[in-house]
């Protein structure tokens, strides 16, 4: 009967202890911002699924875990859901150059933007069907920021205007294979068989830079009904 009771006493404290951790305050923080293009001072276009991410670690703790934020598709970042506090920051395995750790303190309502540039921007877009609707004609340029040449071009469609490389319905891409010239006319053309009539999709022209682990730069998403 009395080690009935130790035991009884003993888990009466383990559950008094699980309920003063379960006591801690809440997430009470929100960090927010953008990926900018210094050049533009836009936001610089990401791929929703396989796009950029932002790293950050919490100070205070021995062994800190590296969490992780995704850009949206329009370059944009947000979590209402951080604690207050000191964080090392780093966007990476993106879309543009390297951009430094940074320390910063985030407290209610903190912005943060990341500064740098693309490997490459969609520039001059212009959409249209052809006559009989059967095909999307995107025309565009491509300025190349970085010595390396640019691998590969596709114009991609879905109903989703988060639309992208790892969101897509259909697509027509092409090598490319060198550096580009920044005046250089490209045309793609995407046969819209596959879309359905009647309705409104979104397009993005994307282009890759021949960088390890770089993502696709992207022009803005355009509407055009089929």
């Amino acid at each position: 009967m009395k080690a009935i009771k130790l035991y009884m006493i003993a888990l009466l404290g383990l559950l008094l202890s699980s309920c003063e951790l379960d006591n801690y305050d809440g997430p009470d923080a929100k960090f927010f911002g953008s990926i900018i293009d210094t050049g533009t001072n836009e936001a610089i276009p990401q791929d929703l699924i396989q796009g950029s991410v932002i790293d950050y670690t919490e100070h205070g703790f021995e062994n800190p875990q590296i969490q992780q934020l995704r850009f949206k598709a329009d370059g944009t970042f947000r979590n209402n859901l951080m604690f207050s506090g000191t964080y090392d920051v780093q966007a990476v395995r993106g879309n543009f150059m390297e951009v430094p750790i940074e320390t910063i303190e985030i407290n209610g309502d903190t912005e943060h933007n990341f500064m740098t540039l693309p490997y490459i921007r969609v520039t001059e877009v212009s959409m249209a069907l052809n006559a009989d609707s059967s095909r999307l004609i995107a025309t565009f340029k491509l300025e190349q920021l970085v010595p390396e040449p640019v691998k590969s071009m596709m114009l991609v469609a879905d109903l989703n205007p988060s639309v992208g490389v790892g969101i897509r319905s259909a697509t027509q891409g092409a090598n490319v294979g060198r550096v580009v010239d920044p005046d250089e006319v490209f045309t793609i053309e995407l046969k819209t068989k596959s879309l359905e009539k009647g309705k409104e999709y979104f397009f993005r022209v994307c282009a890759l830079i021949d960088v390890p682990e770089a993502k696709y730069n992207f022009c803005t998403a355009v509407k055009v009904g089929i």
